[in-house]
């Protein structure tokens, strides 16, 4: 009874171990990105929240005012008085999404808001062999401002 159990159990582990196949190309990616651009929203807010092995505060959810396509306040604190945080616009996002496509990520899960086709999830592991690379990102409460 425990050979015939064997090779499923094998096939379990091998399938388990190998290299996340359902990436988004490129070219969806650009989809999406052209998407977004024919909106042409350059005022908006939404909340980001980082996945990543940091610290606590990092990890929690912020609203980010954008006016012009640029950060204006994160969490209502201007951002040119952030000293120590990085956030990302909508199309920063996108130029991240293909700076870490072109490091043939060992996984990568990407998700797009159906209406403005901006990534409301980004998730990439660029190797197995290094601990703590993992970042992700995910985008709510999108809201186009004037």
């Amino acid at each position: 009874m425990k050979l015939y159990f064997a090779p499923l159990f094998l096939l379990f582990i091998f399938l388990n171990c190998t290299k996340n196949t359902e990436v988004i190309s490129e070219d969806e990616v650009q989809l999406q990105e052209q998407k977004w651009k024919k909106q042409g929203i350059i005022d908006y807010e939404f909340t980001s929240q980082i996945s990543c092995f940091c610290q606590t505060d990092y990890t929690l959810p912020k609203t980010i005012v954008v006016k012009s396509n640029e950060i204006l306040s994160v969490n209502g604190v201007d951002y040119a008085d952030l000293e120590y945080e990085t956030h990302k616009t909508i199309d920063e996002f996108f130029d991240y999404i293909e700076e870490r496509q072109n490091q043939n990520p060992v996984i990568e899960n990407l998700e797009f808001d159906s209406i403005y086709g901006f990534p409301s999830y980004i998730y990439f592991d660029i190797s197995e062999m290094i601990a703590d690379d993992e970042i992700g990102y995910t985008i709510t409460n999108f809201i186009p401002t004037k």
